[in-house]
């Protein structure tokens, strides 16, 4: 099952009958489909290995494959379909792949597991556009590298623009191949078409679509940011008796005049058309908000170190009653550190140069337990005040997404846009930033939850810990030393019931002693008898003694 507010999230959970299927062809049939899938890798990349033997680094984007290197690509196509044959994966086939004539470019969704490169192999190796990484990944990257693939380095600033001109190239010259793309841009659970990448479109030819669907009663094969780990994909999927793939070719789809001038438009066209047909929905999520979330991870770690050095809670550090604008040259007095404490970076990352807002504003997503609404109420009250509870200046809420959402400036900009009426608005609504980020940014909502559970209250640094441990001691020092006195007081107490229950023992035996005397004299005085009187006193007497 998937989440379907989030295309970058896959849950897999076995039935009682999957399990025992899984547990039996894992000890039978995958070790022979494994020993095959090894086989036939080690073949396939051998013979990617000799076709790219006497070629400089170069030349492989220089003019295609012709001649034997040509036909070797077709041979490694086939023994590649092979071996996914015997893995169990059943291929078929929807429409007819058009020519590189009739479209240059073939853009394939959804992208949802890398066994996608099944459809690579059917549709006989178009020149890839795939991560730089995967050129180095052991067996594929030899194979990656023979269909002649347009590499793109994420981190490179200067890799988008490369790969636009290289597709172009690509795309209206004479002999090469088509151009294969994943628009996506990374692996989704299919329950929608997110936003696709512009690089297939600015060249402004026709682009065939191409729909993947993975028809199978147990979805084994989707891999995502969140999910199960890609062993366990290769596991299940190779455990299974067969793992049907459906590849549909859409008609070419050749842009109008509109679409050769806006990309965007040409993007969002085709990707419609595609939804379409998969009967699915369409988001404007990409994988750019997971790089956004891991970001923000780092941050909340960064912060968590700066609170460990401090003497005092964040929260009390930046309480409303304080001066949220501070000189940074006074920015460790005012948290209680060394001026020139590494962990400050992360306050100047957050909040610029003097306005400890931000800093205010993650704490409190820290501290409450819902990060969405505590952001919601929290935006309008401490920034522009005077705008009423429920607006905020347009340049405010940029800064407040450059900082804590992580947007570049550009992307900041057309969210607020977005959220607002249009450019000349510059107040935005809450219920439009509400709108905005559950319904069309899910993933900005994600970003705010990595602050859920960073229990900064408890994050104390030593100079708390040690003052909470001399406040403790002396605390048991005053409590030790009234136990003391109690005791004291008590024995003091004790001796003297003592002494008094002494004392009123021995008053009572002579008052018994008393009493006695006095009932053997009023005797003697009754019977008158002085010598039986004498005998019987002195009986007495001896009784008493």
């Amino acid at each position: 099952m998937s989440d379907p507010k989030n295309p970058f999230v896959h849950s897999l959970t076995l039935s009682s009958i999957q399990l025992v299927k899984v547990c039996v062809l894992s000890v039978t049939l995958l070790p022979i489909r494994l020993l095959i899938a090894l086989i036939c890798l080690t073949l396939a990349t051998i013979l990617a290995v000799v076709g790219l033997k006497g070629l400089e680094k170069g030349d492989i984007d220089k003019r295609p494959f012709t001649g034997w290197r040509l036909a070797v690509r077709n041979v490694i196509c086939y023994i590649l379909r092979f071996m996914f044959f015997c893995s169990g994966f059943s291929v078929t086939i929807v429409g007819k792949q058009a020519s590189p004539e009739d479209a240059p470019i073939l853009a394939v969704a959804p992208h949802s597991s890398f066994f996608d490169a099944l459809a690579v192999c059917v549709m006989g190796a178009p020149s890839v556009v795939a991560k730089a990484e995967t050129s180095s990944i052991p067996f594929w990257g030899s194979l990656i590298k023979y269909t002649q693939p347009v590499l793109v380095h994420r981190l490179d600033t200067n890799s988008r623009l490369n790969t636009i001109k290289q597709i172009t190239e690509r795309s209206e010259g004479r002999g090469w191949q088509q151009v294969q793309i994943f628009p996506e841009g990374t692996c989704t659970n299919r329950s929608c078409l997110i936003t696709f990448r512009l690089g297939a479109f600015y060249p402004g030819v026709a682009v065939q679509p191409v729909l993947l669907k993975w028809d199978n009663m147990t979805d084994c094969v989707t891999w995502t940011w969140e999910g199960i780990e890609a062993w366990r994909i290769i596991v299940y999927t190779l455990s299974q008796f067969y793992t049907n793939l459906t590849i549909e070719y859409l008609p070419p789809y050749n842009p109008t005049k509109e679409e050769v001038q806006d990309p965007k438009l040409f993007a969002a066209n085709i990707r419609a058309v595609m939804a379409d047909r998969l009967g699915v929905t369409t988001t404007d999520c990409n994988y750019l908000d997971y790089l956004r979330i891991e970001k923000s991870r780092t941050l909340v770690k960064k912060v968590q170190k700066l609170q460990r050095k401090m003497l005092m809670p964040l929260i009390e550090a930046t309480s409303e009653e304080k001066q949220l604008t501070v000189n940074m040259d006074l920015l460790g007095e005012r948290l209680g550190v060394a001026q020139d404490l590494s962990e400050l970076s992360v306050v100047e990352e957050l909040c610029g140069k003097v306005d400890l807002r931000n800093l205010r504003l993650v704490t409190l997503l820290a501290t409450e337990e819902d990060a969405l609404e505590t952001f919601l109420a929290q935006t309008f009250i401490m920034y522009n005040p005077e705008l009423g509870p429920d607006k905020v200046s347009s340049e405010s809420l940029e800064g407040v997404l450059s900082t804590v959402m992580l947007l570049n400036q550009k992307e900041a900009k057309e969210a607020v846009v977005n959220m607002s009426k249009g450019e000349d608005d510059l107040v935005v609504d809450k219920k439009d930033l509400a709108d905005f980020l559950l319904n069309k940014k899910p993933n900005y909502v994600k970003v705010l939850r990595c602050w859920e559970g960073v229990d900064l209250l408890t994050a104390a640094g030593m100079g708390d810990l040690l003052a909470m441990s001399a406040s403790l001691t002396k605390e048991m020092n005053r409590r030790m030393e009234k136990v003391a006195e109690s005791g004291s007081n008590l024995l003091s107490a004790g001796k003297e019931v003592v002494s008094d229950v002494s004392a009123t023992i021995t008053a009572s035996r002579d008052k018994v002693t008393d009493v006695l005397s006095s009932a053997v004299t009023s005797l003697h005085k009754r019977t008158g008898s002085g010598n039986i009187g004498s005998k019987s006193e002195t009986s007495d007497n001896k009784k008493l003694d």
